[in-house]
């Protein structure tokens, strides 16, 4: 089982941050911050992952009557998309994962199906988006 941890190792953030932009181009002015906390993430030490998270993503698209649907096969650079970051557990009991401290977001396992469907880059690029959205760059805050 690949952890979070092992998927930024082997990924490039110049390629990771390609991904981000389309996805999320109203952020191209944090350049500097995501790969600042791209490289703090490849030195820290994952947490041990006690409970077997594993960090899935559901994509979804607005259908003709503007209500969303969750879609299986995809063209992960259609800006026109939404990709819901999660994470389940031992028990397959889906939570947010938005505020785990980002040494448990290492130590977490990828879901295979959700890695299938993407590229790693782009997997990795919705995590970014996902562990920064309500905390930002800096885990040592109360969450």
């Amino acid at each position: 089982m690949q952890t979070f941890s092992e998927l930024i190792a082997t990924s490039d953030f110049s390629k990771v941050w390609q991904k981000f932009i389309i996805q999320y181009p109203n952020k191209k002015d944090r350049l500097e911050k995501f790969s600042m906390l791209y490289e703090k993430l490849k030195l820290t030490i994952p947490a041990d992952n006690k409970t077997n998270m594993y960090i899935y993503i559901n994509v979804f698209q607005e259908d003709i009557d503007g209500e969303s649907i969750c879609i299986n096969e995809f063209d992960e650079d259609d800006d026109s998309l939404f990709f819901d970051v999660s994470g389940k557990d031992d028990e397959w009991t889906g939570y947010s994962i938005a505020s785990s401290k980002f040494n448990e977001w290492l130590g977490y396992y990828i879901d295979k199906e959700s890695l299938d469907a993407m590229s790693n880059e782009s997997f990795i690029a919705h995590c970014l988006w996902e562990m920064t959205f309500y905390y930002g760059y800096d885990d040592t805050v109360a969450r």
